[in-house]
């Protein structure tokens, strides 16, 4: 049975989170491969800070000794903001896996029956919702605990340096200091 995970997000900037999420999911799912997939821009946001093709390349550094993981540019070569749906269909299509699992942290689950197609989405994947401390994940999901204290908030108001992995922290920390913005 082929299974893949996909796990999208802004990654602006990639963090020691994103790397524990994957991790996690690499032990604790059963998948052939990991697909990582920064987006051009969030559909609920307007733009980002570091341009798209800078992430891009900041995981593909992070992720590079990673075997079964990839990077993904499927998002960011239309540059737009791309539903979720349009990157799933996709990657079934391509690819034909057997199982589909779709990571998504659980700050997404306030808004997540508000995505685009959600209903078509829910059909296609298995959401597994990447959280820490005590949230409560509703039984359709499959919980991936994990156990990083950082959140975009800590990134904007404490050290961020801390929190970006090695390969990338001093190109990253250098990037936000130059555009006078602090990691979100």
């Amino acid at each position: 049975m082929k299974s893949i995970a996909l796990f999208g997000g802004s990654f602006d900037p990639p963090h020691n989170g994103h790397v524990a999420v994957v991790k996690a999911a690499l032990e604790r799912l059963c998948v052939e491969r990991l697909i990582i997939v920064p987006a051009y821009v969030n559909p609920f946001k307007t733009a980002g800070v570091a341009p798209a093709p800078l992430r891009l390349k900041w995981l593909q550094e992070i992720f590079q000794a990673y075997d079964k993981v990839t990077i993904s540019d499927i998002e960011i070569t239309q540059k737009r903001a791309v539903p979720s749906i349009e990157t799933v269909t996709y990657v079934q299509h391509q690819e034909q896996p057997d199982r589909l699992f779709f990571i998504i942290g659980a700050d997404n689950l306030a808004t997540l029956t508000q995505w685009h197609r959600y209903t078509e989405l829910e059909k296609m994947v298995t959401f597994v919702v990447a959280h820490r401390d005590n949230v409560t994940i509703p039984p359709q999901y499959v919980d991936l605990h994990v156990n990083v204290p950082i959140s975009s908030t800590t990134l904007r108001t404490g050290d961020a340096e801390t929190f970006i992995p090695e390969p990338v922290r001093d190109a990253i920390t250098s990037y936000y200091k130059d555009t006078n913005e602090k990691p979100s």
